[in-house]
């Protein structure tokens, strides 16, 4: 294992529990990371996080089933929208330049961090 693949071991358990106990986290800290990877791409970047996100986000489900906490009609609604949006957003994602999906990401991180330190 070198370097890079020891490091993403850490970043993922850190942003995963992080993720799995707020909800916050796996985009905003992840793929910003993984931008820094002189070999990918930022769509592949962005490609490698929802794929590796997919199985924290599937053993974070798991515990929550087995917790009681999932309102299942809300969680039916929302499941459904998210597919939809995850077919339209990955073909977005492939005809976005470069410095389109930075900007993107760039955004949508000050965007989150705004709205994390004014609201209370």
């Amino acid at each position: 294992m070198d370097w890079i693949g020891a490091g993403l071991l850490v970043l993922g358990a850190v942003v995963g529990t992080l993720n799995a106990a707020t909800g916050v986290g796996w985009g905003i800290i992840v793929v910003p990371t993984l931008f820094l990877i002189p070999s990918l791409t930022p769509q592949q970047a962005v490609a490698v996080s929802i794929l590796a996100y997919l199985f924290n986000s599937l053993v974070a489900s798991f515990e929550n089933v087995r917790g009681g906490l999932i309102v299942w009609n809300y969680a039916v609604y929302l499941s459904i929208g998210a597919v939809v949006g995850g077919v339209v957003g990955a073909h977005l994602l492939q005809s976005f330049s470069a410095l389109t999906l930075k900007r993107i990401v760039g955004v949508a991180v000050i965007a989150a961090g705004a709205q994390l330190l004014i609201n209370r």
